[in-house]
């Protein structure tokens, strides 16, 4: 008898938070939804000319993943950028591996705090004070509400992300891991495009 009070208890418990997550993910979408039409999230409308041969990778975003295995898979796929030092490339890392590396750059820190990103508000004034990037790259699988808001506000030709539910509303370019299921590959394919 006691097993079957436990077997409700953690039946009705995960029902309890599968509410929950559909009433945040519609909490969400009505958000996104008054921001787009307030127009506090800007079109990404940006035209894209691939018959360029060369373009100017020189004021480069680059935000690392927030889980552990993520950006382990990043910082290996990503190796030869961050070793090549550019002084006008900009990182934007969890606090948790700022000091476990040796990346060459300007650096900047944000905290995951209770499945939410925040941002340190001396990292967001230094990159407010940049006027353009040439390109902001979000290497976040999931949807991050305050740093996607975050990325809108900011200034860039090419905004690229990994395709997600809301990835159109910030993203110009945005790269599907789908097909194969692999991160890597995702990653892959946006280093190339670096390296074009």
């Amino acid at each position: 008898m006691p097993y079957v009070v436990v077997f409700i208890m953690k039946f009705a418990i995960l029902i309890h938070k599968k509410m929950i997550m559909k009433y945040n993910l519609n909490l969400i979408k009505i958000k996104l939804f008054y921001l787009k039409l307030l127009g506090k999230i800007k079109n990404q409308s940006f035209l894209i000319d691939t018959r360029l041969k060369q373009l100017d990778f020189e004021d480069i975003l680059i935000i690392f993943p927030v889980d552990d295995e993520s950006f382990r898979v990043a910082i290996y796929v990503f190796r030869d950028l961050i070793i090549d030092y550019k002084s006008n490339n900009h990182y934007l890392l969890n606090r948790v591996y700022c000091n476990n590396l040796n990346i060459k750059g300007n650096i900047y820190n944000y905290s995951y705090l209770n499945k939410k990103v925040v941002i340190d508000k001396e990292s967001i004034d230094k990159l407010n004070s940049i006027k353009d990037f040439n390109m902001i790259i979000d290497l976040n699988t999931g949807f991050f509400y305050n740093l996607c808001l975050f990325v809108n506000g900011l200034n860039a030709f090419y905004k690229i992300g990994l395709k997600n539910e809301y990835s159109d509303l910030f993203y110009n370019m945005q790269f599907c891991i789908k097909e194969s299921n692999i991160l890597e590959d995702g990653y892959k394919k946006i280093n190339s495009f670096l390296n074009n």
